[in-house]
């Protein structure tokens, strides 16, 4: 049970990112942010979450 605490679903990563669940599914399809189809379903890996997070991050980040 643990392994499912891993992932997220794409209305959970919404939530998160405070995004609409429409914008994850794009994020994906476009392989900004890792995932995998679970059926019709895209599911997202924690660790590719603190990956696309940290990315972010350095993007907004002031210089210096």
């Amino acid at each position: 049970m643990e392994a499912m605490s891993n992932v997220l679903k794409t209305r959970d990563l919404a939530v998160l990112l405070d995004m609409s669940p429409d914008a994850v599914n794009d994020l994906a399809r476009r392989g900004v942010i890792k995932g995998y189809k679970s059926g019709n379903q895209w599911r997202f890996r924690r660790k590719e979450v603190e990956r696309f997070l940290g990315k972010e991050q350095k993007k907004v980040a002031p210089p210096g």
